[in-house]
């Protein structure tokens, strides 16, 4: 059975990592932490495994399932990471290297969260949402599900307890047509 990979995407401040740690305590998902040699934002900050220029060096390629560079700092996924059932917060050059290369080895499932500017900017701040301005150039039609993340916190939850019930039945299906 192919790893599932539900694969978060959305501008800053838009919601991915309130998804993904909602996804993880309902569903038990876990998030994939990416690597990254960036600098931490702040204390405590999850999502990535931060770690040094040098160490980030020594990955190889051949061992990502998912690369990016953004801001003159380094993003990816070890093929290590991924277990059975997985999400993973990811920006749309991500999406399209993972889809590229390894659409047959795992089931991906690509969600993006959308967010008026306005909730954005009291989330973020201005500078975060200035920087996405050339990070997002999908259609809407281009991913699997929409999210439309303005209103509260149970109605984000709701949506997603929707959208990991019927790709846990699509998942299932899979599976079952591949015996």
């Amino acid at each position: 059975m192919k790893p599932l990979i539900i694969a978060i995407i959305g501008k800053s401040g838009s919601g991915k990592t309130t998804a993904v740690e909602y996804i993880e305590k309902v569903f038990n998902i876990p998030m994939i932490q990416s690597w990254t040699d960036r600098p931490k934002r702040f204390q405590g900050e999850i999502g990535h495994t931060f770690v040094s220029t040098e160490d980030f060096d020594v990955f190889r390629k051949s061992d990502m399932i998912a690369f990016t560079q953004f801001g003159g700092n380094r993003y990816c996924c070890l093929k290590t990471d991924v277990k059975a059932l997985n999400t993973y917060v990811i920006d749309e050059a991500g999406i399209d290297y993972l889809e590229k290369h390894f659409k047959n080895k795992y089931f991906i499932k690509k969600v993006f969260i959308k967010r008026d500017k306005d909730l954005r900017v009291q989330s973020v701040g201005a500078d975060r949402i200035a920087r996405d301005k050339t990070m997002y150039y999908h259609d809407e039609d281009f991913f699997d599900v929409v999210i439309e993340n303005n209103s509260t916190e149970e109605e984000l939850f709701n949506t997603i307890d929707n959208i990991i019930g019927k790709t846990m039945e699509e998942y299932k299906e899979e599976y079952r047509n591949a015996i």
